[in-house]
């Protein structure tokens, strides 16, 4: 039984979020032929559609054809929602405004008849939009957090996790993730094995599972708050030192308890945990840019203990310090790891 895709794209969207699943599920057709399996009916088939049944113009500008217009989907499996190309998070907020009476409804309604829903990037804002990812996960990139929990409060977003799967909606974080998307989803359709298969055809990790490497602390305050800023600056500034929330309240002449709630309005974190991730980010930093031994990233950091420093740092970030060392350090042919 062929498994029926209908892409709906837009003017702006990621032309890779349009072509590029069509090749993995195309890929997972090739090794049903050269497998000789049921050869009468592919796994997958695919069209596109447009808003207006005319070829859509993707953010590089290039132009894509399509079959249709959104009336003419019939009954596909599965619904596909490309990313919003952006610079800013406000714009994807705009877009999916836009997009609302037209992709919106229509992923509404087909879910409600069965179909599986599944977006690339920014494009789960657009399915965040129709409500149907309310007290469910979801996942989208990770620069855009701050908007996505700002819009759609009642969404679970699991950042960290580069394909989410709930109330059978796929949704997929940054850009190229797309792929683990796009795996997922041969899986779900047409076997574990497949599945397998095709991530070794696009030389695709199974076990990157997740954002966490990727994400920096977010300098971005949610609210403008002088003392906020004035307190981030000493911790950027204090890396190595103990933390100690009632003497840095006292030098920012606030009591704990006020501290305490204007950093967790302006961050969304608590000033420890915040303090705790900048330590982290500052621990990244100098794994990318110096031959430092972790010992001494370890100590200039203001982690006295290595061991329980590796596991924090497993933890949070998803590799080891050596592991995020060999994928993102330059020096990774003399640094001691």
């Amino acid at each position: 039984m062929t498994t029926e895709l209908a892409v709906l794209a837009f003017d702006g969207c990621f032309g890779t979020s349009v072509t590029g699943p069509i090749d993995i599920f195309n890929i997972a057709n090739i090794h049903q032929r050269v497998c000789r399996e049921n050869t009468a009916s592919p796994l997958f088939s695919w069209k596109i559609y447009s808003q207006d049944g005319k070829p859509v113009r993707t953010s590089t500008g290039v132009s894509v054809a399509v079959n249709g217009d959104y009336s003419q989907i019939g009954n596909p499996d599965i619904c596909f929602v490309p990313g919003i190309d952006h610079a800013y998070g406000n714009e994807v907020v705009r877009k999916i405004k836009e997009l609302r009476g037209s992709i919106g409804e229509l992923v509404k309604r087909e879910h409600a008849k069965g179909a599986t829903l599944a977006s690339v990037c920014s494009g789960s804002f657009v399915l965040a939009d129709t409500g149907l990812l309310d007290n469910r996960e979801a996942t989208t990139s990770w620069w855009l957090a701050h908007h996505f929990n700002e819009a759609f409060p009642q969404v679970n977003l699991q950042l960290e996790k580069i394909v989410t799967e709930d109330n059978n909606i796929f949704c997929s974080g940054a850009v190229t993730a797309y792929m683990h998307l796009c795996i997922a989803m041969v899986e779900k359709f047409a076997g574990s094995q497949m599945a397998q298969t095709c991530a070794k055809t696009i030389l695709l990790q199974s076990k990157s599972s997740s954002q966490a490497p990727y994400i920096p602390v977010s300098h971005h305050l949610r609210q403008q708050d002088d003392m906020v800023q004035q307190a981030v600056q000493w911790m950027q500034q204090n890396l190595a030192e103990e933390f100690q929330l009632d003497d840095l309240a006292d030098k920012l002449a606030v009591s704990p308890r006020t501290f305490i709630r204007r950093f967790n309005q302006a961050t969304g974190k608590p000033p420890k945990q915040y303090f705790q991730k900048l330590r982290i980010n500052e621990a990244k930093r100098l794994l990318e840019s110096t031959i430092l031994s972790v010992d001494d990233i370890t100590e200039k950091v203001g982690y006295l203990d290595v061991s329980s420093f590796r596991r924090l740092f497993k933890r949070e970030v998803a590799l080891s310090p050596t592991e995020y060392r060999k994928r993102f350090g330059r020096y990774t042919a003399t640094a001691e790891a």
